[in-house]
């Protein structure tokens, strides 16, 4: 949904799964772009590290933003969506991906802009600010909480 977002305030890139940019290709993109990708992504581990260095030698500034997600939903949405086969398998893939991403942002040397999904998705006035932050637009979407599919 972050990514969704992005794309809706007007930035280059896509939201879904399957990316134009997936094939690391930065040089003939618009000047702001926002490349989505999943820890596992594909069944593997991304090289974040690489691919940000790609993006900075075409030009770009790049600045990881990560969704994360209350624990107990993330679970169930990866058990739901036929990613895990149980709820503690799921479990142990989130902290994989977790410390690998820290491992990637420490890498990087970087500090990411964490957005947490619960409230991103339900306070306005946050998401407001976040978009503010890069000189962005609000939005032009609507923004549900998927949480509320589990209670």
């Amino acid at each position: 949904m972050l990514a969704k977002a992005f794309v809706s305030a007007g930035v280059f890139g896509d939201s879904s799964h399957i990316q134009r940019m997936d094939f690391m290709n930065f040089c003939d993109t618009p000047d702001t772009i926002v490349y989505r990708t999943s820890v596992p992504h594909a069944g593997r581990r991304p090289e974040i590290v690489s691919i940000c260095k790609m993006m900075e030698q075409n030009g770009y500034e790049v600045i990881p933003v990560l969704i994360d997600r209350e624990d107990y939903y993330m679970e169930l949405s990866q058990v739901k969506r036929w990613h895990q086969e149980s709820v503690i398998e799921a479990r142990k893939m989130i902290v994989l991906a977790r410390q690998w991403i820290a491992s990637q942002m420490k890498e990087m040397g970087v500090q990411p802009v964490l957005v947490q999904y619960e409230i991103f998705v339900s306070d306005p006035v946050e998401r407001r600010k976040l978009f503010t932050s890069y000189s962005l637009p609000e939005p032009d979407m609507y923004f549900f909480n998927a949480n509320d599919t589990y209670e």
